[in-house]
C-alpha cells in the first residue's frame, strides 16, 4: 500500500507541474489580450538622438518613388528616388548607435536607424531592424511603415515575379496594421492601395484608396492615386 501511494504522488506531481504552467500560460495570454496595446511616440531624451535628428533636418527628403512614406527623423518623403548625403547619414547613424547602446529596449531609436537604412537603400539592414523594434513595440505605426515601404522596394528589384509578389503581400500586410488611430494611418492607406493593385487585387485597392480619399480628398497625393488607380469621384 505505501508502495502504491509513492508511486501515485510521483505520477502525480509531474502533472500538477503542468497543469500549473498551462494556467501560468493562460493567465499570460489573457493579460496581453486584455491589456490597452503599448504605443510609442515621441523622440528620446538622449543627447546624441538630438544631434542625430538635428543633423537629418539639414538634408534634402527622401525619396520612395510612388509610394508615399514619413517618419520623425528624416521627414516627409518626397516623390521618385533620392537619398542623404551619406556621410551626413553615417554620422547620424554613428549617433544613433551610442545612444541606442545606453537605451537597447527603445524601439524609436531602432526605427530611427532603420529609416536611415531605408533612405540609404540598404533594405536588408533596414527590414531586420524595423522587425527587430516591431518586436519591441507591435503597435508601432512608423516601424510598421518603414517595414511596408522596404518591403515593396525590394519588390521593385526583384527579377523573380513569384518573389516580388510574395514581397508587396507582406508589404500590404504591413500596412493593414498600422492601426486608425496612428498619425501614419493616411499613409498606410495610400500605399496599401497603391500595392494592392499592382498584385491585381483591384477591388480591395478601389475600396482602401476611397477611404484614404474620404480622409485626404483635396490633397496632391489624393489626385495621385485617383489618377493611378483610374478612380473616378
Amino acid at each position: 500500500m505505501a508502495e502504491f501511494e509513492r508511486r501515485l504522488r510521483w505520477r502525480f506531481a509531474p502533472l500538477l507541474l503542468f497543469l500549473t504552467m498551462i494556467v501560468g500560460l493562460a493567465v499570460v495570454a489573457a493579460i496581453s489580450l486584455l491589456a490597452p496595446p503599448r504605443t510609442v511616440s515621441g523622440i528620446p531624451g538622449d543627447a546624441d538622438v538630438h544631434a542625430a535628428f538635428a543633423l537629418m533636418r539639414g538634408e534634402k527628403p527622401v525619396g520612395t518613388g510612388a509610394l508615399r512614406f514619413r517618419s520623425q527623423l528624416t521627414g516627409e518623403a518626397a516623390a521618385g528616388y533620392s537619398q542623404p548625403d551619406p556621410a551626413a547619414a553615417a554620422e547620424a547613424q554613428d549617433l544613433l548607435a551610442r545612444a541606442q547602446a545606453r537605451h537597447p529596449l527603445d524601439a524609436r531609436i531602432l526605427t530611427a536607424r532603420a529609416h536611415l537604412n531605408l533612405a540609404r537603400r540598404m533594405f536588408a539592414h533596414a527590414e531586420r531592424r524595423y522587425r527587430r523594434a516591431l518586436v519591441l513595440a507591435p503597435h508601432f505605426g512608423e516601424a510598421r511603415l518603414g517595414l511596408g515601404v522596404t518591403l515593396a522596394l525590394r519588390a521593385e528589384n526583384e527579377a523573380n515575379p513569384l518573389e516580388q509578389r510574395s514581397l508587396r503581400l507582406q508589404a500590404i500586410a504591413q500596412m493593414a496594421a498600422v492601426s486608425a488611430g496612428d498619425p501614419l494611418r493616411a499613409h498606410a492607406l495610400y500605399d496599401r492601395a497603391m500595392l494592392l493593385a499592382q498584385v491585381g487585387r483591384h477591388a480591395e485597392a478601389e475600396r482602401w484608396a476611397r477611404e484614404y480619399l474620404r480622409g485626404e480628398g483635396g490633397s496632391v497625393w489624393a489626385d495621385s492615386l485617383e489618377a493611378r488607380l483610374g478612380l473616378r469621384r
